[in-house]
């Protein structure tokens, strides 16, 4: 009797592991006859995020037919999943120079651009789609996130100079401190060249020999009890994109303070 148990464990155990490998195993990839239909087994490949095995039969479109763009187009964008970025970026070039306006093709590039960190080309991208579809929400939305994201780069590496006097007063308005800083970062950014050609279009620009001079007085209100870095933001689709950061030495506030500070920026 002990033998007959023994004997259908160990069946049960070897059925167990043979069914539970077999369920493992991938199934089998159809051959499919033709591009209309290895379009669709690829599409529907997609769908169950089986992106390389998806890649094989857009490859088979593409040996019959080289210049499929819509073949193209639809491997860039599995590339990008891949996170083959750099491989997406090339296909996507080869077809924007037939079709220089295909906004499935340019929304790739720009995505493949932000992930290998060339935040500039990928602005200059997102922007020309914007230009084609000004309604465009979705791209609107990810060019301002890829403002926010674009790091800022040291002033002293940059056409701008920075300084900024941060006065804080309490409630009676009595004096309390003055603090000055020049230690800056700067979004370097065709987005930030543009608001500073706007600047001189409405006059709010002083020039001086071979600089351009912008003031302003912005009142502050400090998310905590302390300052140790302010920003000049421009708010874009709801997301706050910083122009200038300055950091400043830690300012200890109370809730009845006022702060605010004195811009001065200035352009080589």
């Amino acid at each position: 009797m002990i033998k007959q148990v023994f004997f259908a464990v160990i069946c049960f155990t070897i059925l167990f592991s043979v069914q539970t490998t077999y369920a493992q195993e991938e199934l089998s990839l159809p051959e499919g006859k033709n591009i209309k239909e290895w379009e669709s087994i690829s599409a529907a490949l997609v769908v169950e995020k089986r992106f390389e095995e998806a890649i094989i039969y857009l490859d088979k479109v593409l040996d019959k037919e080289p210049d499929n763009l819509k073949a193209l187009s639809n491997k860039a964008s599995l590339l990008i999943q891949l996170e083959r970025f750099s491989e997406s970026i090339s296909l996507s070039n080869k077809v924007l120079k037939v079709d220089p306006d295909r906004i499935s093709t340019l929304t790739n590039k720009a995505i493949a651009l932000k992930m290998i960190k060339d935040y500039e080309e990928s602005f200059i991208t997102f922007t020309k789609i914007m230009m084609l579809e000004p309604d465009n929400e979705n791209v609107k939305n990810a060019r301002a996130i890829l403002l926010r994201d674009t790091p800022t780069i040291p002033t002293t590496n940059s056409k701008y100079e920075v300084h900024a006097q941060i006065i804080v007063r309490d409630e009676n308005t009595n004096l309390i401190a003055t603090i000055e800083s020049t230690n800056a970062r700067v979004l370097e950014s065709i987005f930030t060249e543009s608001w500073w050609e706007r600047l001189d279009e409405t006059n709010n620009l002083v020039k001086s020999s071979e600089l351009e001079i912008f003031s302003k007085i912005n009142p502050i209100i400090p998310q905590d009890d302390y300052i140790g870095m302010i920003t000049f933001e421009r708010q874009i689709e709801g997301y706050n994109i910083n122009l200038f950061e300055v950091f400043v030495p830690m300012i200890q506030l109370e809730e009845t303070d006022e702060v605010q500070v004195q811009w001065t920026i200035i352009k080589k």
